[in-house]
């Protein structure tokens, strides 16, 4: 891509100036067609003179202005200006015996002409490193993001996978068949985890039934069916949309492992809507007991919230909100992200 650019941005300079020469040699003769027919030998000196003092500014100048040596970048600049214009003089007089050397109104433009084209050519070397300069950032910010969010995942899944392996282990002693059941799921979500979730973005569907899963391995730790609701949108108003994946189970994990199987029923209730591209995700549990909501919170805050609001800080900047209600006796998380 830069080298492309840099043949276009050289391709266009070089013809502005022979157009530009060519304009300049047409004045005489007043035609276009004439004007072609006497550009001559002196044409081609000129274009050589300029390319000459353009590369020699573009390769060797631009340091001094890089390093912000302006007084020295200005003082070479004229001195490659006069000594480029002595030399081509000098090849002009031989091609050319006529050509007046002492004439000031003959030798004074082409001097200003060469520190011009010097100029040019810094210019565009700088705004050749400008755009290398931006592109070789947004690199580095994109492997510095690829980079976080990895580690960001690998903090929530061991802590998902081990409470999933205590609950099935205490289902095993009480229920093989469940228990077999369970590791089922349990290897469906860890295929869903490794080879799923290596891409920025997965199907909502897949998310969705990915939580599915989670909450029927955790609906073993409750005596009673009605403790845990869930609630999904249908497949339909699901489909097209993609998500980050694992974005939404570290505010289930959390539900669950501070969830009291106290009080009115459900302990647990989770709902996820749809509508158009926006999610809404609600999820509210019971607490243990009246007050113990700040340490819910805090101990949320130490892995799980921080995770949660990173990834969505880098992943839906200014497209989410995210609401925690630390109540008496509930604690409820409010996701609203426009996908």
């Amino acid at each position: 891509m830069m080298r492309t650019l840099k043949i276009i941005i050289h391709f266009l300079f070089w013809l502005v100036f022979g157009l530009f020469s060519l304009l300049i040699n047409m004045a005489p003769h007043r035609e276009l067609l004439l004007a072609i027919q006497h550009a001559n030998s002196m044409y081609l000196v000129n274009f050589i003179w300029a390319m000459v003092v353009f590369y020699f500014s573009y390769f060797m100048l631009t340091s001094f202005f890089e390093r912000k040596q302006l007084v020295r970048y200005f003082l070479f600049s004229v001195a490659l200006s006069v000594l480029a214009s002595v030399f081509f003089f000098g090849v002009i007089k031989c091609f050319f015996v006529d050509f007046n050397v002492t004439d000031w109104s003959t030798t004074v433009p082409p001097v200003i002409g060469s520190f011009i084209i010097a100029q040019c050519g810094c210019l565009i070397k700088g705004f050749e490193n400008w755009f290398a300069n931006i592109q070789m950032k947004e690199q580095i910010e994109k492997e510095h993001l690829k980079n976080e969010l990895e580690l960001l995942k690998l903090q929530i899944n061991p802590h998902f996978l081990f409470n999933t392996l205590n609950n099935i282990d205490s289902l095993i002693r009480k229920s093989p068949e469940d228990a077999s059941e369970m590791l089922i799921k349990l290897s469906e979500m860890l295929r869903y985890m490794i080879y799923e979730t290596q891409t920025a973005k997965v199907a909502l569907k897949q998310e969705v039934d990915y939580l599915k899963r989670y909450v029927d391995l955790q609906r073993v730790r409750f005596t009673k069916e009605e403790s845990v609701k869930f609630v999904v949108p249908q497949e339909s108003a699901m489909s097209g949309l993609q998500i980050a994946p694992m974005l939404l189970i570290p505010l289930v994990e959390n539900a669950f492992k501070h969830c009291s199987q106290a009080g009115p029923m459900p302990v647990i209730r989770i709902t996820v809507s749809v509508d158009e591209d926006v999610l809404v995700f609600d999820c509210v549990n019971n607490c243990r007991e009246k007050g113990a909501t700040s340490q819910v919170v805090r101990a949320f805050a130490g892995i799980g919230l921080e995770n949660v609001k990173k990834r969505l800080q880098l992943l839906y900047p200014n497209r989410f909100v995210l609401d925690i209600d630390n109540g008496m006796n509930t604690f409820s998380v409010k996701l609203i992200i426009r996908l």
